[in-house]
């Protein structure tokens, strides 16, 4: 089982990475979840397989609140609004 602190540093990673993806769709004027992926090009691909993967990562150490995309665009979006 993972710590506390290992927990919190994978999911300040997957916000970092999901950070590049809201980034890259506000320069195309776009945001989450509406957005077109069959229009996407490969940098926002790129952080969206990264995002998914530290999900992952984080769903297997037991960061339930970052363990999808739904929850960690949901923990984001809370904590930049503070």
């Amino acid at each position: 089982m993972s710590t506390a602190n290992e927990r919190a540093r994978m999911t300040d990673l997957a916000l970092q990475e999901w950070g590049v993806v809201v980034g890259i769709l506000a320069e195309r004027g776009e945001s989450w979840p509406d957005t077109d992926v069959t229009r996407w090009g490969p940098g926002v691909t790129a952080a969206m397989e990264r995002t998914r993967a530290l999900c992952a990562a984080c769903s297997i150490v037991g960061a339930t609140e970052a363990a999808d995309i739904g929850r960690l665009a949901d923990l984001y979006e809370a904590r930049t609004r503070s």
